[in-house]
């Protein structure tokens, strides 16, 4: 189905952009009334089947018509970017001309084609409407739970989740006398209901509450069977509903409700569930942060994946109990137990297994690949667990998470690039007025919030900016991806070239890392109609060129290609390599490490120039000509990395014009004079510049942007020795970092920087920092660079220690200091590094003699 509505999205993105936004310079022929129809057809499909109605699974007509609607998406949007291609490149008025009858008749007939599948779908709707049948319902959950009404009695492992219980319980029976919820969040399989059931059957669980009951509520329920399910642990006698609130009325009680996975469930129940002021508690589990703040929980308990030496302690547990761990399978066994990443369930699975055979030779076998033995142990009941949680996904969150599958495993994936890219392959559905990356944005946080997607890093300003997937669930989301043809996914070391001439159309190949098998590769000669490419490892995509995909929408590889063939992807929305960009109307985003972005020609008829407005991103340009002309051609862009030269007297004022501009990154080729005034848009958030000799005392052209939240200023960014802001500037800034600057005296105070997080400071000659930050509540960090002086480190000292005095949260002072030495390493050499407390030792046993450059980092 995920397949099918990424289809269904992409194509009305396509038609979109020819009704709306056809080029202007390219005069492309096509019916308007029946390109109108097929984008009706296709939004009734997304509106009237998809959005408003979900497959429970095992019904072969619903999946079969699920396939008819996404292979006549792709179909249709074939048909129209080909022959749109065609008449784009035709070289003669013959064949535009042949190219848009072809575009009439395809048209015709993918419309004929839904005409059919709608009609096809009303009958089968019919025919589920009928009694005893359930495959469709709107909006219905997808999968019951196999848990037991009751948890077992018998105490479970809980290895690393100790403090987790602790504070639980002591949640439970603290002596607030109001009725309190206490929530449990994590991933499937990461232990919520193994340390929900210990603490239900704790004995001093069990003594401090008159009455205790447990309900799985699971994604199928009713109000009837979860009232009926209560009563029956409390009281037989009583009818449902009023008379469980009876029942519990007075009485101090706890209500476990595991496994939840919708609001309404919570709605129903909370009616009649009495606040006694005697310390009652509703215990709640559940995958989904939102739900889990929506009940009005306090403070959800974030459940994380334990650690390597955690891991090892419960497979080790699981298997030899109170037994040692012979030493020969110790290193193997903490091998496997650290592939699992930290997931009990896998922990546990893998346990099972192992226990099998205690032999090396088993274990080793098991350590190839323990992600496939997980995933096909016990009848998949790991999978099982973990596909409640794809289940359960809204449609349009679906294609987003399958869309993992193009990584490799532990791949860190910058969200920034995860958001374009969705962007690129047309999963996201336009709406309100947010530009599709901010609704990428809020579909990535709602994948965190439902423990699918976990957060490497975060910016100061809390954005996350790296993430990634657990093996187990990548697996899950390659094994889906390749059920619906969404993806082809492999190794180079699996890959045959020749798969490709024969598979069926599949519009997104990944190539992830490996060895080549050592096949030699035919050429290749045949057009495929694949969209995206993705490729992981130098030298994996060199056997295709870009002329092999016409059509291709995505190009995010490693390897270089050739500027005329990049040129020929009329259709590409994402690409990271240089090249001119004016012929390419639809790129939204363009990264490379140096861009030449001459100004345009102008056209011979005004009406006809070409404005990128679908350009978001644009990094890096060199010799950037700051023109009017080339300003007005790019109004959308939000991140701009740029390098000026040569600067007429009012170039920089031309910046103000993007009104749409949130990051810049503003540097100046060194001797260029900054002539005239630079006019930053309010629009900014983000500001790096380097090179534009800023006068400190006209620094407010900066401190006066609203909404600036991350400043970096380096080498020659600003000029001059002493610094006073203005009172009522940087009121949000959260990040500053001054580096290679005159700076000596900043004379400023806690109300110049309110809400400053994080300062970082480098290659200065300031002796002070202003003693008034210690007033700055959000202040967390300063870190001090390169060769600061020993008196800007003490002042930075006593602003912590001030502080601390003044009752407020520690501040974490660092020094780094990088260096380079040219080092001998010898066998068994104890290499110390730096003079003082304290020093690095770097311990080099028994390698061959040779010589290194060593890049040092020290801490103080």
């Amino acid at each position: 189905m995920a397949a099918a509505y990424a289809a269904l999205v992409s194509l009305t993105h396509t038609l979109d952009q020819i009704l709306l936004h056809p080029p202007p310079t390219l005069d492309i022929i096509f019916d308007t009334d029946q390109i109108q129809s097929l984008r009706d057809k296709a939004e009734y499909f997304l509106v009237d089947f998809f959005e408003n109605y979900t497959s429970s699974g095992g019904n072969k007509e619903m999946e079969d018509l699920e396939t008819m609607i996404g292979d006549a998406a792709y179909a249709a949007e074939y048909i129209v970017e080909f022959n749109v291609m065609n008449q784009i490149l035709g070289r003669s008025s013959a064949d535009r001309e042949e190219s848009s009858n072809l575009l009439f008749e395809g048209v015709e007939i993918s419309i004929q084609e839904f005409l059919f599948i709608e009609k096809e779908l009303v009958k089968f709707k019919k025919d589920m409407q009928r009694p005893n049948n359930y495959y469709l319902t709107t909006k219905a959950s997808s999968s019951s739970s196999s848990r037991p009404l009751l948890p077992a009695c018998g105490k479970n492992s809980m290895v690393g989740f100790d403090n987790h219980m602790d504070e639980i319980m002591g949640a439970l029976s603290t002596n607030e006398s109001n009725l309190r919820i206490i929530s449990i969040v994590g991933m499937g399989g990461i232990g919520k209901t193994t340390l929900a059931t210990n603490v239900f059957n704790n004995p001093f669980i069990v003594e401090h509450f008159q009455l205790r009951a447990w309900f799985t509520v699971s994604q199928e329920y009713t109000d009837k069977k979860i009232l009926l399910g209560l009563l029956h642990q409390i009281n037989d006698d009583y009818e449902i509903g009023d008379r469980l609130h009876k029942t519990l009325f007075g009485r101090k009680y706890l209500i476990v409700m595991d496994d939840m996975w919708d609001i309404k469930a919570w709605d129903m129940v909370k009616r009649f569930l009495p606040d006694n002021s005697n310390g009652s508690r509703i215990f709640v589990t559940t995958r989904l942060m939102k739900l889990a703040v929506d009940i009005g929980s306090c403070s959800p308990y974030q459940l994380n994946l334990l650690e390597k030496s955690q891991s090892w302690d419960l497979l080790r547990e699981k298997i030899f109990a109170e037994e040692r761990c012979p030493d020969e399978l110790e290193g193997t066994g903490k091998s496997i137990a650290t592939k699992c990443r930290g997931l009990p369930l896998a922990l546990v699975v893998i346990a099972g297994v192992l226990a099998k055979s205690k032999t090396k030779q088993h274990w080793v076998s098991i350590e190839k690949d323990v992600t496939s033995v997980v995933n096909n142990e016990d009848d998949e009941f790991c999978m099982k667990i973990l596909l409640l949680s794809y289940n359960n996904l809204p449609i349009h969150l679906k294609p987003c998470f399958l869309y993992f599958a193009v990584f490799p495993e532990d791949h860190i994936i910058k969200a920034e690039r995860l958001v374009r890219l969705w962007v690129a392959e047309g999963f996201i559905r336009q709406y309100g007025h947010k530009s599709l990356e901010e609704i990428g944005k809020e579909y990535l946080k709602d994948l965190i919030d439902r423990n699918l997607i976990s957060v490497n890093w975060r910016s100061v300003t809390g954005e996350v900016t790296g993430c990634n997937i657990h093996d187990v669930l990548s697996n899950l989301c390659k094994r889906e991806a390749q059920k619906d043809n969404f993806i082809l996914s492999f190794a180079r070391k699996l890959y045959n070239p020749d798969i490709l001439t024969f598979m069926k159309f599949t519009p997104r190949l990944s190539i992830n890392d490996g060895k080549w098998k050592g096949t030699k590769h035919k050429p290749y000669t045949s057009q495929i109609p694949t969209r995206s490419l993705l490729c992981f490892s130098k030298g994996a995509s060199t056997d295709y060129t870009a002329r092999r995909f016409p059509l291709l929408r995505v190009l995010d590889v490693v390897d270089i290609y050739p500027k005329d063939e990049i040129l020929q992807l009329i259709n590409s929305r994402y690409l990271i390599m240089p090249g001119e960009i004016w012929q390419m109307p639809q790129l939204r985003h363009v990264v490379a490490n140096s861009i030449i972005l001459p100004d345009p020609p102008p056209p011979d008829n005004v009406q006809k120039i070409i404005l990128l407005e679908n350009l978001q991103t644009l990094s890096r340009v060199v010799d950037f000509e700051c023109t009017e002309a080339v300003i007005n051609r790019i109004p959308n862009v939000k991140k701009l990395e740029i390098v000026c030269g040569t600067i007429g007297s009012n170039c920089l004022r031309n910046l103000g014009l993007l009104h749409k501009l949130e990051q810049l990154n503003l540097e100046l080729i060194t001797g260029t004079s900054c002539c005239g005034e630079i006019v930053f848009p309010s629009s900014l958030k983000e500001l790096i510049l380097s090179e534009c000799k800023i006068p400190w005392e006209d620094m407010s052209v900066v401190g006066s942007l609203p909404n600036l939240q991350v400043l970096e200023l380096h080498k020659n960014a600003a000029i001059g020795k002493k610094w006073i802001p203005k009172e009522g500037e940087f009121i949000r800034l959260k990040f500053l970092w001054i580096n290679m600057c005159e700076l000596e005296i900043w004379e400023a105070d806690n109300t110049h920087f309110p809400c400053l997080v994080k300062l970082n400071l480098g290659y200065l000659n300031l002796k002070e920092i202003p003693l008034d930050f210690d007033e700055i509540l959000p202040l967390r960090a300063i870190n001090l660079y390169h060769n600061s002086s020993n008196d800007l480190r003490a002042s930075a000292n006593e602003i912590s220690e001030r502080r601390e005095n003044l009752g407020y949260d520690a501040l974490y002072v660092q020094k780094f200091t990088f260096g380079v030495l040219k080092i001998w390493v010898k066998r068994g050499i104890n290499l110390a590094v730096g003079g003082g407390d304290p020093y690095v030792v770097i311990t080099m046993g028994n390698q061959v003699s040779c010589s290194y450059f060593l890049m040092v980092f020290f801490v103080h």
